[in-house]
């Protein structure tokens, strides 16, 4: 039986957060090693009481992860420039 089929059609929603409570999910979902859109799905599903439907269905390659962060933290570090001397 697929998901579909045991909890119905799913429904995408949307909704704009101001950069408080941004800053916040951020930092939360930090602490889960989630997604900031995944540990607001989650934080939803619990205060409604929904745990029988999965919260999502797609793979997370943690390499692919691991890389974007690391390109990331690359981009955060000052450029060094060697300074040569032409004769």
């Amino acid at each position: 039986m697929s998901v579909g089929e045991k909890h119905g059609k799913r429904r995408q929603i949307t909704f704009r957060i101001g950069p408080i409570c941004e800053d916040r999910l951020r930092r939360a979902a930090a602490l889960f090693n989630m997604k900031p859109t995944d540990y607001a799905k989650a934080i939803i599903y619990k205060d409604l009481g929904v745990f029988e439907e999965p919260l999502d269905q797609r793979r997370r390659s943690w390499k692919q992860h691991e890389r974007k962060q690391q390109f990331e933290e690359e981009e955060e570090q000052p450029l060094e420039i060697e300074k040569h001397e032409d004769f």
